[in-house]
């Protein structure tokens, strides 16, 4: 398999670089690690990523929609206008000693990607849509969810204590199925909470 110019084949670690403009579509990508790099208008539309590693890094303006994310680690990672749709988080790696913040999303496309079960607190997801995307199961305390769209998002067994919804839409989230303490909403959009209450509103 070959690399772009920009990610050398023998050169397994990149620290403090920029890569713009970078084409890696459906290619892959193995052991890479880069700390503290930034990702301006890449191309990684269904690639794989196997067993590397981003740490403090930025994606901006990319499209990693459909990516495989084999055994591949995220920390302090932040994605920005980017499309991140149709990816399975739950094939990253997941250290059993619990990451900081370890994604953060901001004006991104998440529709039909799965967080299922994944320990997330704290994360941002912040002026996205996250349209059928899967957050049953997993840890959303404290999390920055405002002004995202979830049209269609499952939420079942999700912890979302202290979590921030307000202006948040589309959200059809069951009381009884869900953590909900201290969690902020917003009016109108806070009346399905009611509507999954099986009462009558009249």
């Amino acid at each position: 398999m070959t690399f772009e110019p920009a990610l050398a084949k023998g050169k397994k670690e990149y620290s403090g670089e920029v890569f713009s403009g970078l084409d890696l579509k459906g290619k892959a990508v193995t052991s890479k690690q880069f700390r503290d790099c930034i990702f301006k208008n890449c191309d990684f539309t269904g690639a794989v990523f196997r067993f590397c590693e981003f740490r403090d890094c930025c994606f901006e303006s990319c499209n990693l929609s459909l990516v495989k994310l084999n055994g591949t680690l995220f920390a302090g990672t932040s994605f920005k206008d980017s499309k991140l749709v149709g990816i399975n988080w739950t094939e990253a790696y997941w250290p059993a000693i619990k990451l900081s913040c370890p994604l953060q999303f901001d004006n991104c496309l998440l529709n039909d990607s799965t967080f299922l079960g994944l320990s997330l607190d704290g994360v941002r997801i912040s002026s996205c849509k996250a349209r059928d995307a899967d957050f049953r199961d997993a840890d959303l305390s404290k999390a920055d969810l405002t002004r995202t769209d979830f049209t269609g998002a499952l939420f079942g067994g999700t912890n979302l204590t202290g979590a921030d919804l307000t202006r948040a839409t589309g959200y059809a989230i069951r009381i009884s199925d869900n953590r909900l303490k201290d969690a902020k909403f917003s009016l109108p959009e806070a009346l399905a909470l009611l509507y999954c209450l099986d009462i009558k509103i009249v």
